[in-house]
């Protein structure tokens, strides 16, 4: 077979419930100039059985195992891969037919970015195998993943969460080459590898269109592996933030002075950035202080401006919006002299 241009990059391990749907939606993809790269990340069951069946029943799929960290499975399968566009793709969720297709098309026709992802639906994969929406949060995560399009953005609320959904994303090799893949911090590799790419100045976009269901059950690594905590996704967001240089050199504001704008508040302090004050609107949170930093109304966040980078840390949507109305009222840009943070 000629060189793809696309390469599907599939690591897994102890997937054997689900892996064989999830590549068989990849066979089922109405592009068909592509290549499968499998990668057996030590498991203890069917999964690379499974992966071996499906290899032997099309040329397209190359099989691998790796003995080592899951992040040096995640690499290997890049670097085997033969395309310039890498596409991932779990082995618990359902790609839709024409995803790369889409995908391949969005990035050609728009040079400009290093990697595309594309809108989704998250459903929840209950113990018997059904399928059920989402709910509280994970509705909350699929509405604002599928809000984020433009590298605009993308960029601006990368401190939110983790704006590209992983299984989603196309990148192009050179990219990986450049930076050398997934790294191996403490944190989620695929959120520090978007933080990465953006901090250098890469673009990232999307795909308007729901083209990967992503199911989500007890047993994913999102829920069962440290790395993939909220508290080391907060410490991802602490250190990316102070590598910014107007972070570093003004200092910052919270906006929020609850539990998430604490915490914010300890991290960043522990990167070495100094912490101003905090705005709240909470009067019996107005007038104490914090780490010795002092809380105020945020009618006072115009006071601030060009003298500290503003932070709102609020969990919620509505709480979020109110306060970047208030900021943008104040002449404050996200992405620039504003980030929210949750």
């Amino acid at each position: 077979m000629a060189t793809p241009l696309v390469s599907v990059v599939m690591p897994a391990r102890n997937a054997s419930a689900t892996v064989a749907d999830a590549i068989t939606s990849l066979l089922r993809q109405d592009l068909i100039d592509f290549e499968i790269v499998l990668v057996d990340h030590r498991s203890s069951d069917d999964t690379f059985s499974l992966m071996k069946e499906k290899a032997l029943s099309d040329p397209r799929i190359r099989l691998f195992q790796c003995g080592g960290t899951f992040v040096e499975a995640a690499n290997l399968a890049w670097r085997e891969a033969s395309g310039a566009f890498i596409a991932r793709m779990d082995s618990d969720d359902i790609a839709a037919p024409e995803r790369l297709r889409r995908q391949r098309d969005f990035l050609q026709d728009h040079p400009d970015l290093a990697a595309c992802g594309t809108l989704v639906r998250i459903l929840k994969r209950e113990p018997g195998g059904a399928f059920s929406p989402p709910d509280g949060g994970y509705l909350r995560y699929e509405r604002w993943l599928n809000s984020l399009v433009t590298p605009e953005d993308i960029a601006a609320q990368r401190f939110i969460d983790s704006p590209m959904p992983n299984p989603t994303t196309m990148v192009r090799r050179e990219v990986l080459e450049t930076v050398g893949g997934y790294g191996d911090p403490l944190w989620a590799e695929d959120y520090d590898l978007w933080l990465r790419l953006l901090e250098s100045g890469y673009r990232l976009g999307k795909v308007s269109q729901v083209l990967l269901d992503w199911h989500d059950a007890g047993t994913r690594s999102t829920r069962t592996v440290e790395r993939y905590s909220q508290a080391r996704f907060q410490q991802a967001k602490a250190h990316y933030l102070s590598r910014l240089g107007e972070v570093r050199r003004l200092g910052v504001v919270l906006c929020g002075a609850g539990p998430i704008g604490k915490e914010m508040a300890g991290l960043l302090r522990n990167e070495g950035i100094a912490v101003h004050a905090f705005l709240d609107v909470n009067p019996r949170r107005i007038g104490n202080r914090i780490g010795g930093a002092p809380v105020y109304g945020t009618d006072r966040a115009g006071e601030f401006a060009g003298r500290a980078i503003l932070l709102p840390a609020v969990g919620r949507g509505s709480g979020r919006e109110t306060i970047r109305q208030v900021l943008q009222a104040e002449g404050f840009i996200e992405g620039e002299t504003f980030f929210c943070v949750a």
